[in-house]
């Protein structure tokens, strides 16, 4: 039995915290729009304005496309979940306001996921309980993975969900004792253990036909491919390329790493401390679209699929910003990511 979120029933929580009141975020003063100065054939053009849709959030993830082409990501400082749509309303999904937890502990929703039916999931990093959860529509709350072996999970990153229901989702783990992992929930509720032959796994993506896993990893140069097993395991990982972002500090090799992506025709998108590095789906380089932010996270979205969300924060600053590019590459139409 799925463990129901709280001291209230599901469906009373979660029809309190949807329309509970909120403000928006605060707008910083607009800002000249960045412009993509080098093409990358078939993928962007030179010139495309990168378009600042929010700024001043206290921070920014996880964003997904809805059935409907409009995007919903997150703002895990103060643990919210927005929907953005194609004119760039700005709403908010979902808002607990803490009231899960007494103590006031942070629910942290770093990556979200929205399957056929429109139903959004999201990773829960925080708080009395953590791990993969339904969080929307209301009467369907609940969660569907908390533990492996009876073992809670540490910190749920990043997942990407199967046309089946199927879910995979990291966790960086802790120590020496606990698997630095990614883990599989069946559409049944079984969790398994993916694989756990990463140091710091973060994000990651499905390709289009599913045989593969794509993954990057924070202590390596590289970020792997693995093929999936009939029965959700992961095996046979492979270097799929070295990323340009690595760079060597006092403290070693830092790579940047984060989310990923694909479009409709198979081809990476990878954050690194280059901006949004872009490969084939073999592994050539394509081309890196420069940021003027720190990028987090990415996905196509849009009534067209040819709108790239990407959120991130400054350079010099933990704030949190929602921008979008106008692409050549379009959304792979078969998932919500």
């Amino acid at each position: 039995m799925k463990r129901p979120f709280s001291m209230w029933s599901a469906a009373a929580f979660w029809l309190w915290a949807l329309s509970a009141p909120c403000a928006a975020p605060a707008q910083l003063a607009p800002t000249p729009d960045a412009l993509v100065s080098t093409a990358i054939p078939g993928i962007v053009a030179a010139g495309t304005p990168l378009v600042l849709v929010k700024a001043g959030l206290t921070s920014s993830e996880g964003p997904i496309a809805a059935p409907d082409g409009s995007v919903y990501f997150s703002e895990p400082g103060i643990s919210r979940v927005y929907r953005v749509d194609a004119d760039d309303h700005f709403t908010v999904l979902f808002d607990p306001q803490r009231a899960d937890d007494p103590s006031g502990e942070r629910w942290r929703l770093p990556a979200l996921a929205v399957d056929s039916k429109g139903t959004l999931y999201a990773c829960r990093r925080a708080g009395p309980h953590i791990g993969i959860a339904i969080i929307y529509p209301a009467d369907q709350a609940r969660f569907i993975a908390e533990s492996y072996h009876g073992m809670p999970f540490i910190a749920p990153n990043d997942l990407s969900m199967a046309r089946d229901g199927g879910i995979y989702f990291t966790d960086p783990g802790e120590g020496e004792q606990r698997a630095h992992a990614i883990y599989y929930v069946r559409a049944s509720g079984e969790v398994i253990l993916a694989t756990d032959n990463l140091g710091s796994p973060n994000g990651l993506v499905l390709s289009r036909d599913e045989k593969t896993l794509y993954a990057v990893d924070a202590r390596s140069e590289y970020f792997y491919a693995y093929d999936v097993q009939s029965d959700g395991s992961l095996g046979n990982r492979r270097n799929v390329a070295r990323l340009a972002g690595v760079v060597q500090t006092d403290k070693g090799m830092n790579n940047g790493i984060d989310g990923m992506t694909i479009d409709e025709q198979g081809r990476l998108y990878v954050i690194s401390n280059a901006g949004v590095e872009v490969f084939s789906a073999a592994g050539a380089p394509l081309g890196i679209l420069e940021l003027p932010i720190k990028a987090q996270n990415l996905a196509f979205a849009g009534k067209d699929g040819h709108t790239l969300y990407i959120v991130g924060h400054s350079k010099t600053a933990r704030d949190g910003n929602l921008y979008k590019v106008r692409m050549l590459a379009r959304k792979f139409a078969g998932r919500a990511k």
